[in-house]
């Protein structure tokens, strides 16, 4: 058990000081924004969601600091943010950390945010990459997904001069899941989709049905 001896006001002043390079040095109330563009965070920003999700997960205050922070303009004037936490939890490699989306309404400044996910990182043998997990699966579902969708890649691997060797992000998909393959270093370069056969063992990767994933546009 870990136990949190830092208060709610200490972990905050603690956690907004790692985000400095994500913030806009500055930033003019009166650029407008039109929908797709990023809009900057603040440090009030930052610490007014930060407040928010220490307030629900008390737990957040064994993390660093936020890793990633970034905000869009949506449709009607809302502002989208996405907020990524520094691991506040670690056990057979396998980190934990939390991951928020918070939203506001202009003009008004203040954001409301949903409830915070878990997002695991997860230290592989076969790569130096650590493997981010999102949607609520563990680590035997996800080293399931993995092995089945290697296999797939390897099966399709004669059709390709070069076959990614890097597991890179698995991420939920309406009924199924996206696990990103890609280099070394993290990039993208190829997504496969795994489906849970009707009845199947999620920690068995012979369960899952698995296809590249094609865009519904494409």
């Amino acid at each position: 058990m870990i136990r949190i001896t830092v208060t709610i006001v200490e972990a905050i002043t603690c956690l907004a000081l790692v985000y400095g390079p994500i913030v806009a040095a500055e930033e003019s109330s009166s650029v407008e924004y039109s929908f797709g563009d990023s809009v900057p965070l603040s440090e009030e920003d930052l610490r007014d969601i930060t407040g928010q999700v220490l307030a629900r997960n008390p737990l957040l205050s064994s993390s660093p600091g936020i890793k990633y922070a970034g905000a869009q303009r949506s449709v009607r004037s809302i502002d989208i943010a996405n907020i990524i936490y520094y691991p506040h939890a670690e056990s057979a490699g396998s980190k934990q950390a939390f991951q928020v989306q918070c939203r506001r309404q202009i003009p008004i400044e203040s954001w409301t945010c949903g409830d915070a996910k878990i997002r695991l990182y997860l230290q592989l043998e076969t790569q130096d990459f650590e493997l981010r997990v999102t949607g609520g699966i563990g680590s035997e579902e996800a080293l399931a997904l993995i092995s089945a969708t290697r296999d797939a890649l390897q099966a399709d691997a004669k059709d390709r001069s070069n076959t990614p060797q890097t597991a890179v992000m698995i991420i939920p998909y309406y009924d199924s899941y996206l696990v990103t393959w890609g280099s070394s270093e993290g990039y993208q370069e190829l997504i496969m989709q795994a489906r849970l056969s009707e009845g199947g063992d999620p920690a068995n990767p012979n369960d899952w049905q698995v296809n590249i994933y094609v865009p519904p546009n494409q």
